[in-house]
C-alpha cells in the first residue's frame, strides 16, 4: 500500500497535464493568433458584356415632331447593314409637307410684293435726297448773291435815288429862277406870269418833298434795311442747311430701316425655304435603316444593359424625334462594363488581371484584364470601368447584355507578414512561460497530496 499511492498520484498528474494541453491547443485552433491572421477576402463586381461597335437609331427629324410607328423589326433580330428596321406613318406628314409648300408660295409673293416696295423707296429717296440738294444750293446761292452783289446794289440804289432827287431839286430851283428873270423882262400878262409860276414853284416844292423822302429812305436802306436782309439772308442760310442734315438725315436713316427690315423679310423667307427642304428630306426618314451588321435592340442601351422594363415599341406606338428607337450591336467584338465601386480603386487599375464568369454559362469562365478605368465618377462614388476578355478556344456564344462576375485577388502586403511573425515569436513565449509555471504549481500539488496520504497512513 505504500508504493500504490504514488503510483496513482502520478497517473492523475499525467491526466492533468494532457488535459491542459489539449484544451489550450483547442483555445489556439479557434482563434486566430491575431488580426493579421486573416486572409484578406477576393474583390467580386457584376458586370454586364457590352459590344464595342453598337450605334443608335433614332428618326433625328426638326420639323417633323411625332412619329406614329408602322412597322418594327422584333426585337433581337439579326439585321444588315442598309436594311430596314423601322416603318413611320406617312399621312400626317405629308399634309405638313403640302402645307408648309402653300405657305412658301405665299411667302414668295409676298416678298416680291417688298422687293417692288423696296425699289420704289429707293427711286423716291434720290428724289427727295435730290430736292434737298436743291433747297440748300438755293438759299446758298441766294446768301451769295446778296453778299456779292444785292448788298452793295441796296447801298448804292439809295445813294443814287438820294442824288437823283437833290438833281431834281436843283433843276426846278433853276428853272423857277430863270423863270422868274424871263418874266421880268419880257411883256407877258401878268395872269400867264402867275401860272407858269405857280406851277415851277409847285416843282420846286415837290422836289423838295422828294428829296427829304429820298435822304429818309436811303439812310434807313443803309443803317437798317441792308443789315437786315443780311441777317434775314444768313438766318435763311442756316435755316437751309438745318434743313438739309434733318432731311439727309431722315432720309438716311429711313433707308437702314428699310434695309434691315428687307434684310429680315429675306432672311425669314430664307429660313423658311430652308426648313420646307429640310422638310422633304426629312419626309425620306419615314424609313430606318441599320447602320451597320448586327442584332437589333429597341430602346436604348444603358452602360450596355437593357431597361428593367420591356420595351412597348410596337405597332401604333407614338415616338419623339430625338428618342432612340433602336439599338444595333455587333456581337463579334465585345468587352465588360463594370460599375466600380470608389472602395475598389486601389485594386482594380489599369492592366488588373481578373477571372470572369458568366451567369449564363456557369461552367465556363475566362480571363479578363482592365482597359480603362475613368479618373472621376460617373454618378455618385460609381466609376466607369472596361474590362477586355480574354480569348478561349472553349469560349461559348456570349452576346451583349449578358451579366457576369468579374473576381480580382486580393492585394498581398509586407506589413502583415511580418506583424505574423511577431505574433508568433510573442505567442511562443507566452506558451513557455506558461510550460514553465505549470510544473511547479503541479509540484507543490503533488507534495501536499502526499503529506495527506501520510497523514492517513499514520492514523491506519
Amino acid at each position: 500500500m505504500r508504493y500504490l499511492l504514488p503510483g496513482k498520484f502520478l497517473t492523475a498528474l499525467f491526466l492533468f497535464g494532457l488535459c491542459c494541453s489539449v484544451s489550450q491547443a483547442r483555445g489556439q485552433e479557434a482563434n486566430p493568433e491575431s488580426a493579421s491572421d486573416v486572409k484578406p477576402e477576393n474583390i467580386k463586381v457584376n458586370g454586364v458584356v457590352e459590344a464595342i461597335v453598337a450605334v443608335e437609331v433614332s428618326a433625328d427629324t426638326e420639323q417633323i415632331e411625332s412619329l406614329e410607328i408602322k412597322k418594327i423589326v422584333p426585337h433581337g433580330t439579326k439585321v444588315n447593314k442598309g436594311q430596314n428596321i423601322v416603318w413611320f406613318e406617312t399621312e400626317d406628314i405629308d399634309k405638313k409637307v403640302k402645307d408648309a409648300e402653300t405657305e412658301l408660295r405665299l411667302a414668295q409673293l409676298t416678298l416680291d410684293d417688298d422687293e417692288f416696295n423696296y425699289e420704289q423707296f429707293i427711286e423716291k429717296q434720290k428724289l427727295d435726297r435730290a430736292a434737298a440738294q436743291r433747297a440748300r444750293k438755293q438759299a446758298q446761292q441766294s446768301y451769295d448773291n446778296f453778299v456779292q452783289v444785292d448788298r452793295e446794289r441796296q447801298g448804292a440804289t439809295a445813294e443814287y435815288n438820294l442824288k437823283s432827287s437833290k438833281a431834281s431839286l436843283e433843276n426846278a430851283m433853276e428853272e423857277l429862277e430863270q423863270l422868274e428873270q424871263m418874266y421880268k423882262e419880257d411883256d407877258l400878262t401878268e395872269e400867264s406870269e402867275e401860272i407858269v409860276l405857280k406851277r415851277a414853284r409847285q416843282s420846286v416844292e415837290f422836289a423838295q418833298y422828294r428829296l427829304e423822302g429820298t435822304e429818309i429812305t436811303s439812310a434807313r436802306a443803309v443803317k437798317q434795311d441792308i443789315p437786315r436782309a443780311q441777317a434775314q439772308q444768313e438766318d435763311s442760310l442756316a435755316r437751309a442747311e438745318m434743313a438739309h442734315q434733318k432731311s439727309i438725315r431722315e432720309l438716311n436713316s429711313a433707308r437702314q430701316r428699310q434695309d434691315i427690315e428687307m434684310g429680315q423679310k429675306r432672311d425669314k423667307f430664307k429660313e423658311q425655304k430652308e426648313k420646307f427642304a429640310e422638310l422633304k428630306e426629312e419626309r425620306k426618314r419615314v424609313v430606318l435603316t441599320s447602320p451597320i451588321d448586327g442584332i437589333l435592340i429597341h430602346g436604348k442601351l444603358t452602360r450596355g444593359k437593357l431597361s428593367d422594363k420591356p420595351s412597348t415599341l410596337e405597332e401604333g406606338s407614338k415616338v419623339t424625334p430625338s428618342q432612340i428607337v433602336a439599338t444595333v450591336v455587333d456581337p463579334g467584338k465585345l468587352q465588360i462594363r463594370v460599375d466600380l465601386e470608389e472602395k475598389n480603386l486601389p485594386v482594380v487599375t489599369r492592366g488588373t488581371k481578373c477571372t470572369i464568369r458568366f451567369n449564363a454559362h456557369t461552367d465556363f469562365e475566362t480571363k479578363g484584364t482592365v482597359k480603362s478605368v475613368s479618373d472621376v465618377p460617373y454618378a455618385g462614388t460609381k466609376y466607369d470601368c472596361v474590362v477586355a476578355i480574354g480569348g478561349s478556344k472553349k469560349q461559348p456564344k456570349l452576346m451583349p447584355t449578358m451579366t457576369c462576375e468579374l473576381e480580382f485577388e486580393a492585394p498581398k502586403s509586407d506589413k502583415s507578414e511580418v506583424t505574423k511573425k511577431e505574433t508568433k515569436q510573442n505567442d511562443a513565449s507566452q506558451n513557455e512561460n506558461e510550460k514553465s509555471e505549470t510544473p511547479k504549481q503541479d509540484q507543490e500539488d503533488a507534495d501536499k497530496q502526499r503529506k495527506k496520504n501520510d497523514n492517513a497512513k499514520d492514523k491506519k
